[in-house]
């Protein structure tokens, strides 16, 4: 009997981790101490001491990892105090990091609060003002660029 099904059929559809099936979870008052290695996708509400290298990461509110993150599809809402290498990753409001970041794609929701160094593996990256046209923002951007 299973109760969760991993699909290795369409490997694209598990790029960012939104159609990948929770197979773990390290519940709120959970505190796991030494490095945690994982594959599919892990919930994080309790607090991890150590290095995580996995897939796929969804960090809740009361959610905190001590260590450095390597993980392909990062959802952050809680607290890292470590550096972070992502191919995705999503800092979402609340959520409080203190260490480098190193993503492919990197989104930051107001209220978030990232200290450290920002590498983007991207050559997208973009400033995008609110209010602004597409048009007049590309025509802004290539103004500053000459």
């Amino acid at each position: 009997m299973s109760f969760f099904k991993k699909n290795d059929n369409n490997p694209e559809m598990n790029l960012d981790g939104n159609n990948v099936a929770i197979s773990s979870i390290i519940g709120k008052g959970m505190k796991f101490t030494g490095n945690v290695n994982f594959t599919g996708k892990l919930r994080l509400d309790g607090s991890i001491e150590g290095n995580v290298k996995g897939d796929h990461l969804v960090m809740g509110e009361t959610g905190s990892i001590t260590g450095d993150v390597d993980i392909e599809t990062f959802i952050c809402q809680g607290g890292v105090q470590g550096n972070i290498k992502a191919s995705n990753l999503n800092v979402v409001k609340g959520c409080r990091i203190d260490g480098n970041v190193e993503a492919v794609n990197l989104l930051v929701e107001g209220g978030a609060s990232l200290n450290g160094e920002v590498k983007v593996e991207t050559s997208d990256l973009r400033l995008v003002k609110g209010g602004v046209p597409a048009k007049e923002e590309e025509e802004a951007i290539a103004q500053s660029a000459n």
